[in-house]
C-alpha cells in the first residue's frame, strides 16, 4: 500500500509540474506581453488564448500518460530456473527460459453451493470445466472487478502449487498444461519431460483415432525412444492411420518409414487391400521384384478377381522373364 501511495504522489507531482511549465506557464507569459503593450482584453483574444490553451492541455495529458506508464512497477515471480510470470501493462505472462511463452487466460471454476455434492467424485480441472455452465465466466467478469495486480498473484500461486507437486495435470486446466508441458519440455526440464510423456501415453490409450494421428502428426512421438514408441503403436487400433501415413511417406519417397506404416496396418488387419497394396509399391521401388510378386500372390488369395494385382504381377513376371 505505501508503494501504491508514493507513485500516486509522484504522478501527481509531476502532473502539476507539467501543466505549470506546458499549459500555465506560456499563458502568463502571452498575458505579461498584453499587459506591457497595453493591450486592451477582448473575446477575440480570450478566444485565441483558450484555442492555444486546448492543445497545450491535450499535450500535458499526453506527457502525464507517458510518465506514468514508464513509472508504473513491473512485477516479477519466478517459480523454478525453467518458469516465470511477469505482470507486463496490466497483463499475466509466462515466460519459459526468458522467452514468452503466452498470456495467462482467465478460467472460472465456480461451483454452487447447492450442487456442491455432485462434484465430489471430480479428479481435475477439466472435468470440472465440463460439468460448470460456461455463462459463470462471463458473468463473473462483469460482476467482480479484478485489479491486475491481484489476478497476477492468483496466476502466480497457481502455477506454484502445480509446480510443487511435480506439474500435476489435475492442477491445471490441459488447455495450458499440455502446451505449458511441452515448451517445459524443450526447454530442458526433466520433471516436465516426463509428465509430458505420460500425457501423451493417456492421450494414446484413449483409443481415439483421430486424436492418435494428430500427436503422430505433429511429432509428439520424438519425445520417445525407440522401444517406447512401439509400444504406443501397439495401441493404434486403426490401420487407416498407418495406411495413410505409409501413402505419405511412399509420395515423399522415404521407403523404409512407408513399408514400416504398411506393415504396423497390416498386423492389425492381414487382408486390407490398401497396406498389402503399398507394401507391393515399397518393394518395386527399391526393386526387389521377388518379394514383391510374393505379396501380389498374396493379394490374389484373398482376392482372385483384383484387377489391379492381376495387372502387377504380369508386368513382374514379363520383367523377370527379360
Amino acid at each position: 500500500m505505501k508503494l501504491g501511495k508514493v507513485i500516486l504522489t509522484k504522478d501527481k507531482r509531476n502532473k502539476i509540474k507539467n501543466i505549470i511549465l506546458v499549459g500555465i506557464l506560456p499563458i502568463f507569459s502571452i498575458e505579461l506581453f498584453r499587459y506591457i503593450l497595453q493591450i486592451p482584453p477582448s473575446l477575440i483574444y480570450y478566444s485565441i488564448l483558450l484555442a492555444l490553451f486546448i492543445p497545450q492541455f491535450g499535450f500535458v495529458t499526453f506527457i502525464n500518460y507517458i510518465q506514468k506508464k514508464k513509472n508504473r512497477p513491473k512485477q516479477e515471480y519466478k517459480i523454478n530456473d525453467y518458469l516465470t510470470l511477469k505482470l507486463e501493462d496490466k497483463a499475466s505472462n509466462i515466460y519459459i527460459n526468458g522467452k514468452q511463452f503466452i498470456q495467462c487466460k482467465y478460467l472460472l471454476l465456480k461451483i454452487p453451493v447447492d450442487n456442491v455434492r455432485d462434484f465430489d467424485d471430480i479428479e481435475s480441472i477439466d472435468e470440472a470445466a465440463e460439468r460448470l455452465n460456461p455463462e459463470l465466466e462471463f458473468q463473473a467478469k462483469n460482476k467482480f472487478k479484478i485489479s491486475p495486480e491481484t489476478e497476477f498473484w492468483a496466476h502466480c500461486s497457481n502455477l506454484q502449487v502445480w509446480a510443487e507437486y511435480n506439474y500435476n495435470p489435475r492442477l491445471l486446466h490441459s488447455n495450458l498444461a499440455f502446451p505449458l508441458l511441452n515448451a517445459l519440455t524443450d526447454a530442458g526440464d526433466p520433471i516436465a519431460k516426463e509428465v509430458f510423456k505420460q500425457e501423451i501415453r493417456v492421450r494414446f490409450e484413449s483409443f481415439n483415432p483421430s486424436t492418435q494421428q494428430c500427436l503422430i502428426e505433429i511429432g509428439y512421438l520424438d519425445y520417445f525412444n525407440k522401444e517406447e514408441r512401439e509400444e504406443l503403436f501397439k495401441l493404434i487400433l486403426d490401420e487407416n492411420i498407418w495406411i495413410k501415413f505409409g501413402y505419405n511417406y511412399l509420395n515423399g519417397n522415404r521407403l523404409k518409414k512407408a513399408l514400416e506404416s504398411f506393415f504396423y496396418a497390416r498386423d492389425i488387419n492381414p487382408i486390407n487391400l490398401k497396406s498389402l497394396l503399398g507394401i507391393a509399391k515399397v518393394y518395386v521401388r527399391k526393386r526387389k521384384y521377388d518379394r514383391a510378386l510374393q505379396i501380389y500372390n498374396e493379394i490374389l488369395e484373398y482376392y482372385p478377381e483384383n484387377q489391379k494385382a492381376l495387372n502387377k504381377k504380369y508386368i513382374l513376371i514379363q520383367q523377370k522373364s527379360k
